[in-house]
């Protein structure tokens, strides 16, 4: 996920895996078996049909101005605000490029404004 100003400039971006975790609850010894590790998983992946929600805080820049001696206002730079979204498929643990290690199965663009 990504926030950009009109200008261009990125204000905010994170990036999640979703993905089964493997945990044998055990301390330090090692699991063996497919029978063991089926139990102890934790699964954090996309499943189908189930919505996944994730919410972000993300603030529009701004800037303290002293318009009077002694008082302090903040005045917004950017009232407009371009958010991207994008869902893909990663073949590698590194992120690659789309179209190389992964591919994009969802990507939308919305505007948000402050008025």
């Amino acid at each position: 996920m990504t926030a950009k100003t009109p200008d261009g400039k990125e204000i905010f971006r994170d990036s999640k895996i979703y993905m089964p975790q493997a945990t044998n609850s055990r301390g330090d010894a090692e699991v063996y078996g497919a029978q063991v590790k089926m139990g102890l998983v934790a699964d954090t992946s996309l499943q189908p049909g189930q919505k996944r929600v994730e919410k972000y805080d993300i603030k529009f820049p701004y800037e303290d101005v002293e318009k009077e001696p002694g008082k302090k206002t903040r005045e917004i730079k950017s009232r407009e605000m371009e958010l991207t979204v994008e869902l893909r498929y990663q073949l590698d643990p590194d992120p690659g490029e789309a179209g190389k290690r992964s591919f994009v199965f969802f990507k939308e663009i919305r505007k948000v404004t402050v008025q």
